[in-house]
């Protein structure tokens, strides 16, 4: 039996969303808060009690540095490169890395990803089990050879070897959720923006995100357009904003 929920109808940031309606919810749970919810809710209504996710599996076959050099996403120096990030964030950008935790068996955007998505499905009842970030799971990917793990070649195999058509094995469309973020931004966030910008927030306050800079990045999505990977850190503001407003 499938559960689907459309994420263009049901987008993130929605009214009806705990998150905005001012429930203590923590900034680092579910970006796609909304939608997620409510799949979680439909898949705990028909009885499940666990679910088994494919979390970690872009992690597990992912190509090196030195296989494919590139620029890691959320560096601290795109933070400071946007108009909103506060002072305060970039004094301590400098010591970002101070008495951090030694590297884990695991991938750090797979442990992420899991604190993430965890909190929904546990208070919905539902046990979540992650294969791919089982550390045997993650030596095996690293021991693989890079044709393997090229645009995870091995689960693409896997897959069209049980049957699956191309649509699954090959899609054209785009494995992203970008296009849900730039509505749920332009349909929803732009009046949460306003709204800070007009009764205040105690990321201001902290220092941790410029008025101003907020101000010049909601006018540039309004009338320049939205630029996916400028923009789509709107998102990250707006959630630390309702977390600040709910726990303070």
């Amino acid at each position: 039996m499938d559960e689907l929920v459309d994420a263009m109808t049901s987008l993130p940031l929605h009214p009806a969303c705990l998150r905005v309606k001012g429930a203590a919810i923590s900034p680092y749970e579910d970006p796609l808060h909304y939608p997620f919810a409510l799949l979680t809710a439909r898949i705990a209504a028909v009885g499940a009690h666990t679910v088994v996710t494919g979390l970690g599996g872009d992690e597990m076959v992912a190509l090196t540095q030195e296989e494919y050099p590139h620029r890691a996403a959320g560096s601290m120096e795109d933070a400071e490169s946007l108009p909103w990030t506060g002072h305060q964030v970039r004094w301590l950008s400098e010591f970002g890395d101070d008495g951090i935790a030694p590297p884990a068996a695991v991938n750090s955007m797979t442990l992420l990803s899991l604190e993430s998505a965890a909190p929904v499905l546990l208070r919905a009842g539902l046990w979540p089990l992650h294969p791919f970030a089982d550390a045997d799971m993650v030596a095996f990917g690293e021991a693989l050879p890079m044709d393997w793990r090229e645009l995870k070649q091995l689960q693409r195999r896997r897959l069209a070897s049980l049957g699956m058509s191309n649509d699954v094995t090959l899609p054209t469309e785009r494995e992203s959720f970008a296009e849900v973020v730039e509505h749920a931004l332009i349909g929803h966030g732009t009046g949460l923006m306003r709204g800070m910008l007009r009764s205040g927030s105690a990321l201001f306050e902290a220092g941790l995100v410029d008025p101003d800079g907020l101000r010049a990045g909601l006018e540039e999505l309004n009338h320049v357009g939205y630029d996916e990977m400028r923009h789509s850190q709107l998102i990250e503001v707006i959630h630390l904003h309702l977390a600040t407003a709910a726990y303070l």
